[in-house]
């Protein structure tokens, strides 16, 4: 239990320490190559594309394919464009870290990339889906430390409930025992007391016997 909070309170802390930086890059997506930015988290892959997923669906309609890869044919981004952004993304991972691509496709044959119009509205919109997401990790961390120590606890309340039935038990045979002892010792006492009148009256008995001459 205190090994979970300790994992738990460490992951909370290291996330919320991590600034999160956003970096322009190339990445291929489905064998075409696309150019945008990208941004480095801590959290597992599994869960950084569901967050990413849930992000994308304030935007529009998110299409998802194997690989890590999302997609917003039609996403509106009012901070980046005025117009609707086709949207292309992948989340992967390396040596223990995560990462979220974007390519924003504003149409026209133009695309967001470092030194155009809106790189700095489509890094803020990157770093803050990260923000979030370290949020949304943070509590599902917690959650997780949360249900291990539910569990621990039921376990050790059903083992207490247990052990009270079977002291319960115990007793039980003990008093048995007891009774069945004070009984023992009643017939004991009784045998004892036969033994000592059969005892006596095989001794008369047989000094009755004639001695042999």
């Amino acid at each position: 239990m205190k090994k979970i909070l300790i994992i738990a309170l460490a992951c909370v802390l290291g996330y919320s320490a991590s600034s999160q930086t956003v970096l322009p890059d190339k990445r291929e997506i489905d064998k075409s190559t696309f150019e945008g930015l990208y941004v480095t988290t801590k959290i597992e892959e599994k869960y950084l594309g569901k967050y990413w997923e849930d992000y994308l669906k304030q935007y529009g309609k998110v299409n998802s394919s194997r690989g890590g890869v999302y997609r917003v044919a039609t996403a509106n981004i009012p901070s980046v464009s005025s117009s609707s952004i086709n949207l292309a993304s992948q989340v992967t991972s390396k040596k223990g870290l995560s990462q979220v691509f974007i390519y924003l496709d504003l149409g026209n044959g133009s695309y967001v990339t470092q030194g155009t119009k809106g790189y700095a509205e489509a890094e803020a919109f990157l770093k803050k889906f990260a923000e979030d997401a370290i949020l949304y990790d943070d509590a599902r961390v917690a959650e997780e430390a949360m249900k291990d120590a539910e569990k621990n606890f039921s376990k050790l309340t059903r083992k207490g409930e247990s052990l009270k039935k079977d002291i319960e038990k115990t007793e039980k045979e003990l008093a048995n025992l007891k009774k069945e002892l004070e009984i023992n010792e009643k017939d004991v006492a009784t045998s004892q007391t036969d033994l000592e009148t059969k005892k006596r009256s095989f001794d008369d008995a047989k000094a009755k016997i004639p001695t042999k001459q």
